[in-house]
Formats: C-alpha cells, sequence, structure tokens
C-alpha cells in the first residue's frame, strides 16, 4: 500500500516548476509521512541545464531501505513549449521492480520504450511528454489565471491523461518562508474513492510544496518540502494577517470537502 501512496505523490506532479521564457535551475527535498506518521523516505529533485542549447535534465531520486527510485529526463524548453528526448525510470520495493528506458523522436511523432527484454513504439501527438516533464507547462496555464488544465504523458506502451483543477488557496510555512499556495486537485473519475492534492506556490514559479494522497479514510500520505535550493521566491508572507487566516480557513474546508474528512474543531 505504501508504495501506491508513494508513486501518487511522487511520480505523476513533483515537475510544478517552469517559466513563461526560461527555467532556472534548482534543487528541491521533500520528505514522506504516512498517515501523519514521518518516514525515512526523501526525495530529491534536480533541474539542470545540459550543455546542449535549450536543452534541461531534471532528475528524481529516491532512496531508502524501503525503496528505490530513479527518474530522469533530457528535453528542449522553447517558450513553455517542453520536448522530450529521453526518459528513464527504475524503480524497487515493497516487492516490485520497474525499469524502463524511453526515447522520443518528432519525425514522425513516437515514442521507443525499452522494458527488460522487451520493445514498445508508440505513436504519439506533438504535445506528449514523460512523466517527470509532465507538468512544466502548469506555470504557463496557471499564471494566465486559467483553474485548470489537461496533459498527456507516455510511460511504457501507454499514454496518460491527467486533469488538475484549481479548488483554492492557502498560505504554508515553508524552510524559506511562508508562501501563498494554490490548491490543486487531481482530478479521478466520479466512482473513485481516491483523492490527491498539491499545494503549489506562484512566488516559486509554481513549484511542488506539499502533496497530499488519500487511498482511503484510514491511510493517507503527505509529501512535505523540507530543503529548497534555487532563485529565491518573488514574495514572502512574514507574518499572518486576518487575511490569511481567513484564507486558510476557507482552505481547510475545500481541502476537507474535497477529502472527506472532517473539519478540524476548535480547542
Amino acid at each position: 500500500m505504501r508504495y501506491r501512496l508513494l508513486l501518487c505523490l511522487l511520480l505523476p506532479l513533483l515537475a510544478f516548476n517552469a517559466s513563461a521564457n526560461e527555467l532556472h535551475p534548482f534543487h528541491v527535498q521533500y520528505r514522506l509521512y504516512v498517515s501523519k506518521i514521518p518516514t525515512t523516505i526523501k526525495a530529491d529533485l534536480w533541474l539542470k541545464k545540459t550543455d546542449k542549447d535549450d536543452q534541461y535534465q531534471m532528475d528524481l531520486a529516491v532512496k531508502s531501505f524501503l525503496v528505490s527510485n530513479y527518474e530522469s529526463s533530457t528535453f528542449t524548453w522553447n517558450d513553455c513549449q517542453p520536448r522530450t528526448s529521453t526518459y528513464q525510470h527504475k524503480f524497487r520495493g515493497f516487492g516490485k521492480r520497474r525499469s524502463h528506458e524511453m526515447t522520443f523522436s518528432w519525425s514522425p511523432p513516437q515514442v521507443v520504450s525499452k522494458e527488460s527484454k522487451e520493445t514498445h513504439v508508440l505513436d504519439i501527438k506533438e504535445d506528449t511528454l514523460d512523466d517527470l516533464t509532465l507538468l512544466l507547462k502548469a506555470r504557463c496555464v496557471l499564471a494566465t489565471g486559467d483553474k485548470e488544465f489537461h496533459a498527456t504523458s507516455a510511460y511504457g506502451k501507454k499514454l496518460r491523461t491527467q486533469h488538475m483543477q484549481v479548488i483554492g488557496r492557502e498560505v504554508l510555512d515553508t524552510p524559506i518562508g511562508k508562501l501563498e499556495c494554490l490548491i490543486v486537485e487531481k482530478k479521478r473519475g466520479k466512482d473513485s474513492d481516491r483523492k490527491t492534492l498539491f499545494w503549489v506556490a506562484p512566488a516559486l514559479d509554481y513549484l511542488l510544496i506539499k502533496a497530499k494522497h488519500i487511498e482511503n479514510r484510514a491511510l493517507f500520505g503527505e509529501l512535505m518540502m523540507r530543503d529548497y535550493e534555487g532563485p529565491p521566491p518573488t514574495s514572502t508572507l512574514n507574518s499572518s494577517s486576518d487575511e490569511d487566516i481567513d484564507k486558510n480557513e476557507e482552505a481547510s474546508k475545500t481541502v476537507a470537502a474535497v477529502t472527506d474528512e472532517p473539519e478540524p474543531t476548535e480547542k
């Protein structure tokens, strides 16, 4: 079950950081909590510039005695239009293993994916991405004031479509100060009991600050930012104002409604 929680929090949505005109290198470390209990699992996310013009590399590494996960993507960036060149994913933990090496080509658009001894060729559309760069366009969409967006990624021999919607705002304490965040929900089918929420900070180019996945009422996982190296935020909040308190109370009600959890009671 922890395997599913980890994947839900880490794989789809750790790549929220983006800029409309350029990307800035950064390093973020997160820590995983399961049902409010801290674990030894930490996740490191890097964005780096390569030696090639307009090419970047994003790496995600998770390592503990329970799990080992590594993802790496190389891609070009042209005014909010990321285009993947290569993607690899290696996962080991909880009795499961995954290993994918994917090469993207664009004339015609397709992906060649190698998994163990199997090779798959998948036809894709021009805007298809890999799982790590999936949401690099989030900043470009959300900065315009749009409240929802769709994106498609290729993984192995499958295409995945993600639908994200902004449902509220909340001020969070972070290692670099208080940041106002948008609360983004990953939309699922009406019959699904699972819920996934993300808190992203506009002042840090919509970088992921916190994520929460509810598997059921008794089991949920949270991912929290614990360290950050990169461009400073464009703004921070030094103290809680009445407006911040109102936003946090409203955010609490929103999250409670989405997750079907009871609202916290005053003591």
